[in-house]
């Protein structure tokens, strides 16, 4: 076992114990983290941790500016978008805002700019987003002060960069090691963003961060839907963390095979 995959492994088992007071009616051990996904086969979704300096309206309701500390992982090449994602885990809610992708009659500056105090990203959609895997919104006029009022205090935001890029959170249930890799297993709800996006590239990168600085790991990996009889520990430690959470049973059930192991640090 590699000494970031061991590593990796204790901050897991800390963060279980550190986030159960935030979530203090899903009684079941469970780890928050973060699925960036992207729908074109063969790339990673490329997530960054940035600290949020300002959030401003944009020219129409549907738009927003978002003020960020740089850099980010990189920048969008032909074809993709910016996603951001804040959240406010006591509230269980957030918003993804996301800028158009880059086409042939667009320019960078439309979707991101650098001023003096950081980066600009010109939000063009906003997405609610919920940690209960039952939630379905499209199409969302969500009004700048509404949005203000439940994220204008989070200080940092995860932001991916990719083709159709989504950061949507998932709760890890239970993982396995064999042969030196690692599994993480999941549930999901409702066929949303990030089940579209795994239709036509199952590659991932699984954020996993200490919700109170910030600083965590960014894992890559394939994830790959199976069958309850294939991991029946992992299902039902999932069946039990919804059931706690009082979401049901999931719909689905998903593992991630992880290839890649990197500690990921804020900027900003």
């Amino acid at each position: 076992m590699s000494s970031d995959l061991q590593s990796f492994l204790a901050f897991l088992e800390a963060q279980k114990a550190k986030q159960a007071p935030r979530f203090p009616s899903v009684k079941f051990d469970k780890v928050l983290s973060f699925m960036g996904t992207t729908s074109l086969g063969g790339t990673y979704n490329a997530v960054s941790v940035n600290r949020v300096l300002g959030i401003e309206p944009g020219p129409t309701g549907r738009e927003l500016r978002l003020r960020l500390a740089g850099p980010l992982a990189r920048t969008p090449a032909r074809g993709e978008c910016i996603t951001v994602h804040l959240t406010r885990v006591e509230q269980y809610q957030g918003f993804q805002v996301k800028t158009r992708a880059l086409s042939v009659n667009s320019v960078a500056t439309d979707l991101l700019e650098e001023d003096r105090d950081g980066l600009v990203v010109k939000g063009a959609s906003i997405f609610t987003v919920h940690h209960s895997p039952y939630t379905l919104k499209f199409f969302e006029n969500v009004p700048f002060e509404e949005l203000v009022q439940i994220v204008g205090s989070v200080r940092y935001a995860l932001v991916g960069v990719g083709e159709t890029a989504n950061i949507s959170p998932r709760f890890i249930f239970h993982h396995e090691v064999r042969d030196g890799r690692l599994t993480l297993f999941h549930g999901d709800g409702l066929a949303l963003k990030t089940y579209m996006n795994l239709k036509s590239n199952r590659l991932e990168t699984r954020t996993v961060i200490d919700l109170d600085t910030y600083r965590g790991y960014a894992l890559r990996g394939t994830v790959e839907e199976f069958a309850p009889h294939q991991h029946p520990e992992a299902y039902d430690k999932i069946c039990r963390g919804y059931t706690a959470g009082g979401w049901g049973k999931p719909s689905r059930v998903f593992r991630s095979v992880i290839d890649d192991v990197a500690t990921l640090e804020p900027a900003g």
